[in-house]
C-alpha cells in the first residue's frame, strides 16, 4: 500500500534527524558531549553564544512524547512495510531494508525513552548495545539514506 510506503520514508527521516542530532537520553548528556568522533561538525556548525543553547538542543526532537510516538509509528510502520508488498512487489524482500531501519530506528528511540524512565541502567546484549546505543548516530544515518533511496528507487528489490 502507498500509505505505508510514504509513511515508512517519512519516519525513517525523521527517526534518523532524532537519532542523528537530538539529545541523547540513555546518556543523559547532549551528543555534542558525547565520543563517537562526529561531535566537532556539531561545534563547529553553530557555536553556542553565553548562556544560548544551540537549535537541537530546544526543539521539539527533544521532546519525550514526540519521541515516544515517532518510536511506536516506527516500529508498526516497519512491520506493516514486510507484510504489504507496494504495488506487485515481491513480500518480505521487495522492501527489506527500509523496514529494518523503521524497526531498528523506532527500537532505538523506545530504549531511549525507556531508559530515561528507569532509574537503573537497562542490560542489554553486546550487539544491540553496540547497535541502539552507542552506534545511535550511525542508525540515524542509515534511516535517513534508507529512507531517501527508499523514496527515489521505489520499485528497487531491497529498497
Amino acid at each position: 500500500m502507498l500509505q505505508f510506503y510514504f509513511l515508512a520514508v517519512l519516519l525513517n527521516v525523521v527517526a534518523g534527524l532524532i537519532l542523528v542530532y537530538a539529545e541523547d537520553y540513555v546518556k543523559g548528556t547532549p551528543l555534542a558531549a558525547g565520543g563517537d568522533g562526529l561531535d566537532d561538525l556539531d561545534e563547529a556548525a553553530e557555536p553556542a553564544a553565553e548562556g544560548k543553547k544551540p537549535f537541537a538542543r530546544d526543539s521539539f526532537m527533544n521532546d519525550g512524547l514526540f519521541r515516544l510516538v515517532i518510536g511506536v509509528l516506527a516500529v508498526f510502520s516497519g512491520v506493516l512495510l514486510l507484510l504489504s508488498p507496494i504495488q506487485n512487489d515481491t513480500p518480505v524482500v521487495g522492501d527489506l531494508v527500509p523496514a529494518l531501519a523503521c524497526i531498528l530506528g523506532g527500537a532505538a528511540l523506545l530504549l531511549e525513552f525507556y531508559a530515561n524512565k528507569l532509574s537503573t541502567e537497562i542490560a542489554l546484549p553486546f550487539f544491540l548495545q553496540s547497535v541502539l546505543v552507542t552506534g545511535r548516530r550511525y542508525l540515524g544515518v542509515f534511516c535517513i539514506v534508507a529512507g531517501v533511496v527508499h523514496f527515489v528507487f521505489p520499485r528497487v528489490m531491497l529498497l
